[in-house]
């Protein structure tokens, strides 16, 4: 298949490069810059469509003619989900293409409230305007955490304790909400992009619908026990409270900044409903995707010696 990726550049829409392209696919990129591609996959591709913005609509149109499926690998903010996401659907289907993966990988935003986490907000409300206006069924993939954002590797640096993350990479420490006892569920960056492939190309992609997937699932608890097992330190865990403490800061985030200084907040929420449990991923479809060996928590730290 030409699959398009919209997003390539990052590190989501990367992965899936390598992986489509390593399983005999085409690939073609679009993004606004080139040159921030790995020169490796570039010299790969079908062809790199270059946008001035999201809402470039030529450039938009040129990407999706001709392609047999896509994958929208944008960035976690809300313009992106919605807006951006909206624009690139709009020119899948004057292109006649049916298969079309949303951006995702997040934990089941399903189920929680509306109004509750505006980055979820936006995702959401991209699949209800579709669903009412278009023949296209967009599909959807919840992987829990990206591994990657938990440990604070590379540019992903918002999940430190400060901001109300939980691993400290300095002090090898975790800040604690909960019993510890909970379980999270990962995937790694390079296995959602992987994830992606797989799902937009399987069968029965042009059904659309929802597929849960994750590398790995663990309690913090677990979670120092592994990484003590693997690096011989000791990780120190600091209790801090409970999930309904994190839902009070929350609370209060959004009476003081209101839902347009959402950055100030969202964290507290997020890391509430991991610590809760409420949006957890169920009836795990793994197996759907053979092609995809999930990375285990013990070879993922053993291949990322920063971490």
């Amino acid at each position: 298949m030409l699959i398009l990726i919209a997003g390539i550049t990052g590190n989501i829409g990367l992965h899936a490069a390598r992986h489509a392209l390593a399983i005999g696919h085409q690939v073609r990129g679009l993004g606004r810059s080139p040159d921030k591609l790995d020169p490796n996959v570039r010299q790969q591709l079908e062809s790199f469509i270059t946008s001035s913005s999201y809402s470039d609509i030529t450039a938009l149109d040129r990407a999706a003619f001709g392609v047999d499926a896509v994958i929208c690998a944008y960035g976690g903010l809300p313009e992106l989900h919605l807006d951006a996401q909206l624009l690139l659907f709009r020119a899948v289907e004057r292109a006649g293409v049916k298969r079309y993966l949303a951006a995702s990988w997040n934990y089941d935003w399903r189920k929680i409230p509306f109004e509750s986490e505006p980055i979820y907000d936006a995702a959401r409300m991209f699949h209800s305007q579709v669903s009412i206006t278009s023949n296209v069924k967009p599909l959807h993939i919840f992987s829990g955490m990206l591994v990657d954002v938990f440990f604070n590797r590379g540019g992903d640096k918002g999940f430190l304790p400060k901001d109300c993350g939980v691993w400290d990479p300095i002090e090898k420490s975790m800040d604690v909400w909960g019993t510890g006892k909970e379980m999270w569920f990962f995937t790694t960056e390079e296995d959602a992009g992987s994830f992606g492939v797989e799902a937009v190309t399987s069968p029965d992609a042009e059904k659309g619908g929802f597929v849960s997937v994750c590398s790995f699932s663990h309690s913090l608890e677990e979670i120092k026990a592994i990484y003590e097992q693997v690096r011989g330190v000791t990780v120190i865990m600091k209790k801090r409270g409970m999930a309904s403490d994190l839902y009070a800061l929350s609370v209060a985030g959004q009476k003081k900044d209101g839902r347009g200084g959402f950055w100030n907040w969202h964290r507290y929420e997020f890391h509430a409903n991991c610590v809760s449990g409420v949006w957890n991923l169920e009836n795990l479809q793994n197996d759907r995707f053979p092609k995809v060996k999930a990375t285990s928590l013990e070879e993922y730290l053993k291949t990322n010696h920063d971490i």
